[in-house]
């Protein structure tokens, strides 16, 4: 089964020696930097590795990403960004149930426009609300 961290460097790896100096040059000069002594020595499962400690798993992709395309490597940023989007949703383990007899919660409903989503100590990865046109208010809490 393909990761986060499989798929980035899958695709990382077709970068040339230059072009993955260029990739961590702007992972050190972006707006939440990794520090250059970091990445300065570091190869593609670290950086990776990096990447993951520093931003969180789900970010390392967008990321990855975003640094492809300001590298003009848009071709490849495109097959990275389909790739994560096959890649199973990563779920905390505190956030499925325990042995305690506690119930995870019930998976998010795709239809209707009320959606109530709690977590005991777990992460909530929110809604992405996209492809449609909102007349009305819109709240996030």
């Amino acid at each position: 089964m393909a990761t986060t961290k499989t798929v980035i460097i899958d695709a990382l790896e077709e970068l040339l020696e230059g072009e993955f100096k260029t990739f961590k040059w702007h992972l050190s000069n972006s707006d939440e930097p990794i520090p250059r002594g970091k990445l300065e020595k570091a190869d593609l499962h670290d950086v990776v590795d990096l990447m993951e400690q520093h931003y969180n798993r789900s970010d390392a992709g967008k990321i990855a990403v975003r640094t492809l395309r300001k590298m003009k490597q848009n071709d490849l940023a495109d097959r990275l960004k389909g790739k994560l989007q096959e890649v199973p949703e990563d779920v905390p383990d505190g956030a499925r149930a325990s042995s305690s007899g506690i119930p995870a919660p019930a998976p998010a409903q795709t239809a209707g426009v009320t959606m109530n989503i709690t977590s005991n100590g777990g992460t909530v990865k929110a809604p992405v609300v996209h492809g449609c046109t909102v007349t009305g208010p819109m709240t996030f809490n």
